[in-house]
């Protein structure tokens, strides 16, 4: 296998940022077909050093976006206790990035599909590093609200175009391994974000310092970006001519996705419950402990302990989710959203023993969230999977920017104020004396709403999985019309017809040939969407 460190910048004849241009032109001699045919399949298939290093700097920029986010818990208590805030008030911190990433997110989306990636990526992340740093050194509820509400803006320049990115460069069960890795950071973030912060505030006695790492290492993305990462041409792993389309069409052509659809508002319950355990898991712990006048772990160490849960939880269940994916997917073609409804489905009872057992062992606290966290990281990978083979390359970005933003709003955006906002409105309700145990019995009200929304996340994967062969077949024939190869291949006799042809080993199609009909060998792409 021959190695290259550079993307083929002619893979494709068409630009996606030219509006005029609103065709998808078929190869004019066989030559070009077999050139395009095999530059597709090549740089799929392969791992070079450009592709390799391109994919860290994207897991990287992940990693710090979400060594952030939950920095702040880590660090949590201080802040409520420093700055006089309800719980209402500290979840709101943790919600607030939001804000700005309902903003950015759908211009990078749309903007992602178009232009330069790099450039986007870069010029997010240096703002992002900027405000991030800022906002270390308030000191009032108002001033720090309004720079974690700007917190969004890291994740929504790459959160969206990472995905596509790794979609464009690999193919097959090595996309599915680039995403695992992809998504295996999003829990290793959370993780280091738990150690850091706790750490660095626990060393300087300062709070604020746990805010001040991530924005360093931003830094460090944003320069690995300028003169490192390359950005590949749009579809180019799939060999794919396609191009791009109005942002009103590219939004019709995801709402009737029926697999992105479900598999969003599946994702949805995920980031619900991953926020909510983030957020307030750590502090429902140490209450816990302080009614039982256990004086032997500090918060600190709580939420190291909690850190190193999450990361190994995370690291298992990530690469056991894609595995499975990998494998079963073979015999079972629906195996990706029924593997992720399973795995929410059973995580709720590990959650459930969690919250009734949390006086007990804090061994046995430990091992029921390693098992609960497990089993909802079985879908990372998987639901990023989903998307990538059921959108076509010119609309992931947006689709990748859509799912995220309604994830994050109604999500984790969401779960850590409202359980916060249970809580102090239950509190009243709870008897007793001490104000220790009134906090842990109305958070831990609080936190049951988790177990609900986890079941319903896992109903809406298996429903899920009743559309995804037919989605994943439309967008692997839309993508096979939109240029002529081995898998596409001419009947010269029949000028209006296209045999398409998916491997046996592709569960879109079960090695089946379709003939998708069209008049000429130039097709519109508002017909695209009908294939």
């Amino acid at each position: 296998m021959v190695e290259s460190d550079q993307f083929p910048e002619n893979s494709t004849t068409i630009m996606d940022d030219d509006p005029e241009k609103r065709s998808i032109t078929a190869p004019e001699t066989d030559h070009e077909e077999h050139q395009v045919c095999d530059a597709g399949r090549t740089h799929g298939g392969q791992i070079t050093r450009a592709k390799m290093l391109t994919t860290l700097i994207i897991c990287f920029c992940n990693l710090i976006n979400f060594m952030d986010r939950y920095c702040l818990p880590g660090i949590l208590p201080m802040v409520i206790a420093d700055l006089k805030l309800s719980n209402f008030q500290g979840g709101l911190l943790q919600s607030a990035f939001v804000v700005s990433y309902v903003v950015v997110a759908p211009i990078v989306g749309y903007l992602g599909d178009r232009y330069s990636r790099r450039a986007i990526m870069g010029c997010g992340l240096l703002v992002w590093s900027i405000v991030t740093m800022a906002g270390s050194f308030m000191t009032t509820f108002e001033t720090l609200l309004i720079f974690r509400c700007l917190g969004g803006i890291g994740e929504a320049s790459y959160s969206a175009i990472g995905p596509a990115v790794i979609g464009d460069l690999y193919i097959g069960d090595t996309r599915s391994k680039m995403l695992a890795l992809f998504y295996f950071t999003t829990l290793i973030g959370g993780g280091l974000g738990f150690i850091t912060g706790s750490g660095m505030a626990a060393a300087t006695s300062s709070w604020n310092w746990g805010l001040r790492v991530t924005p360093i290492l931003s830094m460090v993305s944003v320069l690995l970006i300028a003169f490192v990462m390359r950005d590949p041409p749009r579809g180019l792993s799939e060999g794919s001519r396609l191009v791009s389309t109005s942002w009103q069409k590219d939004i019709v052509y995801l709402l009737k996705n029926p697999s992105l659809m479900l598999s969003t508002v599946a994702s949805i319950a995920v980031t619900f419950t991953v926020g909510a355990i983030a957020a307030w898991g750590p502090q429902y712990v140490f209450l816990g402990r302080q009614i039982l006048n256990d004086n032997s772990l500090s918060f600190d160490d709580i939420s190291l302990v909690f850190g190193i849960v999450t990361i190994a939880s995370g690291l298992l269940g990530v690469v056991s989710g894609s595995i499975m994916g990998q494998k079963l997917r073979i015999r079972f073609p629906s195996a990706d959203a029924i593997i992720c409804g399973i795995g929410m489905i059973c995580s709720a009872p590990f959650f459930y023993a969690l919250l009734v057992l949390s006086l007990g062992s804090i061994y046995a606290i430990y091992v029921l969230a390693f098992l609960a966290l497990w089993f909802i990281n079985l879908n990372w990978a998987l639901v990023g999977d989903i998307l990538l083979y059921v959108i076509i390359p010119t609309r992931r970005a947006t689709a990748a920017a859509f799912q995220i933003l309604v994830c994050h709003i109604f999500g984790d955006a969401s779960s850590p104020f409202i359980v916060g906002l249970i809580s102090d409105a239950l509190k009243p309700t709870v008897e007793s004396d001490s104000e220790t145990f009134r906090n842990f019995k109305s958070l831990e009200y609080g936190l049951f709403v988790i177990l609900f929304v986890e079941v319903l996340g896992g109903f809406f994967f298996l429903a899920c999985s009743w559309f995804l062969v037919s989605d994943r077949a439309k967008a692997t024939r839309a993508v096979a019309v939109s240029i002529p190869d081995q898998s596409v291949l001419y009947d010269k006799s029949k000028a209006s017809q296209v045999h398409v042809f998916v491997p046996a080993n592709d569960p879109a199609s079960s090695g089946h040939t379709v003939m998708i009909k069209r008049s000429s060998q130039i097709m519109d792409e508002v017909n695209l969407d009908t294939v």
